[in-house]
């Protein structure tokens, strides 16, 4: 008895320490910039143009091997945008600033010396909609300007209406906003092993959204999805390290 609780016992700290091994969490923020992919043919004089933003996450990696590895990087991501009316209409936008909570999971593939290598991103992701705000600038209809006399020539839609600015929350409309998104992903970069405990890198990564922004609510609806780019640096550390501090020393 006292032996197979010796085997038993012994087998289960040999797996937990396989498990610590192979193992590594960390975190991670950066820079991006999103692209509302969508047509305007059907309103003159507007345009999308991009917006920054920034991430944050924390990186799980579990390794198979010393080249190939699953991730996944739960965190926040904006994705913001901006439309934008020119000429007669100028002056007349507003920003979009949504946040999401995002679940990338990842095939990780990395190629290179011991401390140095590249590496690969090839995966998907759900995201959810959590919030949203709205800024910009409109042409009041109850705030006209100065009678205008038939023969002056005018150069903007402000000359007739002027300007109502607002900066609000985005109210949610269960009828019209799809608020899970789901895409593709790629990203490729660079790693350091340092001290034979922690892993840091810098990728570059792209998200391709493939779910319309809106839900089916209207005839001759023209889509819109979120395209955006994003350059990160973080930081991973092997949960071995955790438990047996002293098995990074000694290598």
């Amino acid at each position: 008895m006292k032996r197979s609780l010796f085997l038993v016992s012994t087998l289960l700290l040999l797996c937990t320490n396989y498990v610590q091994a192979q193992f590594e969490i960390g975190v991670s923020g950066g820079y991006n910039k999103n692209y509302l992919h969508t047509s305007t043919g059907y309103r003159a004089y507007t345009k999308y143009d991009a917006l920054s933003g920034f991430t944050v996450s924390i990186p799980i990696q579990y390794h198979f091997n010393n080249w190939l590895a699953v991730e996944a990087d739960p965190g926040y991501i904006q994705k913001n945008y901006e439309q934008k009316r020119d000429h007669f209409f100028d002056g007349i936008y507003q920003k979009n600033t949504n946040s999401y909570i995002q679940l990338p999971v990842m095939a990780h593939f990395s190629f290179g010396g011991d401390k140095l290598k590249g590496f690969m991103n090839l995966g998907g992701y759900g995201a959810y909609w959590a919030s949203g705000r709205i800024k910009g600038a409109m042409a009041n209809p109850f705030n006209l300007g100065p009678d205008i006399p038939d023969n002056q020539q005018t150069y903007t839609f402000f000359e007739y209406d002027k300007a109502y600015n607002y900066n609000e929350k985005y109210s949610f409309d269960s009828r019209r906003d799809r608020r899970m998104e789901f895409g593709l992903l790629a990203g490729a970069g660079i790693e350091y092993l340092l001290q034979q405990r922690y892993r840091i890198f810098v990728e570059g990564r792209y998200y391709y959204g493939l779910t319309d922004q809106q839900k089916s609510y209207m005839i001759n609806q023209i889509p819109r999805y979120n395209d955006t780019y994003v350059i990160q640096a973080g930081c991973l550390f092997n949960l071995k390290n955790i438990f047996h501090p002293e098995s990074a020393t000694a290598e």
